[in-house]
């Protein structure tokens, strides 16, 4: 997997250059302030929702009378308490997402607007890193974006309603003994699923309107900060259109003095009749 890190020419980013280092930032520091945002599910909402289709299972056949009575009773009694302790958990949960590391890299080197935000007004460079993921002593879990015009509904009960309908319909002929064992089972599994849905939407839900950065991202759960890279998984470096030659030949020597000799250089230049860069390669 190739990943690109638009960066402006500072000491920062020379020293991560020199040290093979990258910054795994907490999503506060993030300059879009939507991101992170993601609405945690509202489980009075979810199982009012919830409710309704039960009732839904039940006119299609899928429910017997009594499962129909009892799963709404389920949903009843949930709405009624509340959702007891929900804001609790969501404090552990905003508490872990601030212990999470969040490393964003593009998948292409060539978009104006990128050079512009991140590269000092094309005036930085772009590191290309193949599989910088696997070149890490923890391995990060690498997320695409997920670029849209509302948040994800996390209190839709979808999720609800397909164990209602596997566990109540599709398995209710099973002898009580192996229903309970299979209830057991299936119930961790979508509470798992649910879980991994949500952190997912969480992390990677970005308004539509940024989805030229063509952005993913590399996550460590539990850690932010400075975490050391293989240099081998540096392939190549563009310097941008106004990037001066005192700045490449920093960079170059650089790059030659620090166990990256096999680097390749490019540079960006304007296509004659478009809004568009061309990337070549540098001849040393």
């Amino acid at each position: 997997m190739i990943g690109y890190k638009y960066r402006a020419i500072n000491k920062y980013s020379i020293d991560a250059l020199e040290r093979n280092i990258v910054y795994f930032s907490k999503y506060t520091d993030f300059n879009d302030p939507f991101e992170f945002s993601t609405p945690f599910p509202d489980l009075c909402k979810m199982y009012t929702r919830a409710a309704a289709g039960v009732d839904r299972l039940y006119e299609e056949g899928k429910l017997t009378q009594a499962d129909h009575q009892h799963l709404r009773q389920v949903c009843q009694s949930i709405v009624l308490s509340g959702g007891n302790g929900k804001d609790e958990i969501h404090k552990k949960i905003r508490e872990k997402m601030s212990n999470t590391g969040v490393y964003s890299m593009s998948e292409v080197n060539d978009e104006i607007l990128m050079w512009s935000h991140y590269a000092d007004n094309h005036r930085g460079f772009c590191i290309g890193f193949h599989d910088l993921h696997k070149s890490m002593r923890i391995t990060p879990t690498v997320m695409p974006i997920n670029y849209i015009d509302e948040y994800t509904d996390l209190s839709n009960p979808q999720i609800v309603l397909d164990f209602y309908s596997e566990m109540f319909y599709k398995n209710r002929h099973l002898p009580e003994r192996k229903w309970l064992k299979k209830y057991e089972t299936l119930k961790k599994i979508y509470t798992r699923a649910d879980d991994q849905k949500m952190a997912v939407a969480v992390l990677t839900d970005k308004y539509k309107k940024w989805e030229y950065e063509r952005e993913f991202r590399l996550i460590c759960e539990h850690s932010t900060g400075l975490k050391e890279h293989n240099p081998e998984s540096i392939k190549t470096i563009t310097f941008g259109l106004r990037t001066s030659d005192k700045d490449k030949e920093h960079i170059i020597n650089i790059c030659q003095n620090s166990q990256k000799s096999h680097i390749e250089f490019y540079y960006a230049e304007k296509a004659p009749d478009l809004f568009k860069l061309n990337i070549k390669a540098l001849n040393m």
